[in-house]
């Protein structure tokens, strides 16, 4: 049985760090990967190891993300939402986005497939304001009525989410290998001089 319940009641939900004067410099050594919302909206999954490495003040690293966090754009045309699994560094999120962190009753997983629904994504659209720029502001998202499931429910879902996932990723990963082993044949293939009539 579902029962449904507003995201405020399920989850804290928090807006990311927003640089007014100048934006976290790319830095071989720093302290912190920087998410930002082209990462999350990007049609590949997010590598969480393999964002920009940026040097922040100390005061920021509260602002990092937690393992089962959920992230989600808070402008733009794209809501899809991603489940933080943890990374080599912090990972601080910077500008436009929402992260929410589920309560004990509701798990991450299962959030991150409720919110990529094509019906959820339906509502979350109703709740954009903005004429140009469009924004899915936290109050409008703390609104959000999720259909919650028992436990045991939501985290068989989450699982079959992440298996879909991890899936998808494998394509996409096979994908890249046949763009390079295509790029190289043709590349030999150009270097023999293409002629083998």
């Amino acid at each position: 049985m579902k029962t449904a319940h507003t995201l405020s009641d399920l989850a804290e939900l928090h807006t990311a760090v927003v640089f007014r004067d100048q934006a976290p410099q790319e830095h071989p050594e720093g302290n912190v990967r920087a998410l930002a919302i082209r990462d999350v909206v990007s049609s590949t999954p997010v590598n969480w190891s393999e964002l920009p490495r940026v040097v922040v003040a100390a005061k920021y690293l509260a602002n990092c993300l937690q393992e089962g966090d959920v992230v989600i754009p808070s402008r733009g045309d794209y809501y899809r939402a991603w489940l933080f699994t943890g990374a080599d560094l912090p990972v601080l999120p910077v500008g436009q986005l929402n992260v929410i962190r589920p309560a004990a009753t509701l798990d991450a997983g299962y959030l991150v497939w409720f919110l990529n629904l094509p019906t959820t994504g339906a509502k979350l659209k109703q709740m954009l304001t903005g004429t140009s720029i469009k924004a899915l502001t936290k109050t409008a998202l703390q609104t959000l009525e999720v259909d919650l499931l028992n436990m045991g429910g939501q985290r068989r879902i989450a699982e079959i989410a992440e298996l879909a996932g991890r899936i998808a990723a494998i394509r996409h990963r096979l994908t890249e290998l046949d763009v390079i082993e295509v790029t190289q044949m043709a590349g030999l293939f150009s270097h023999l001089g293409g002629d083998y009539a």
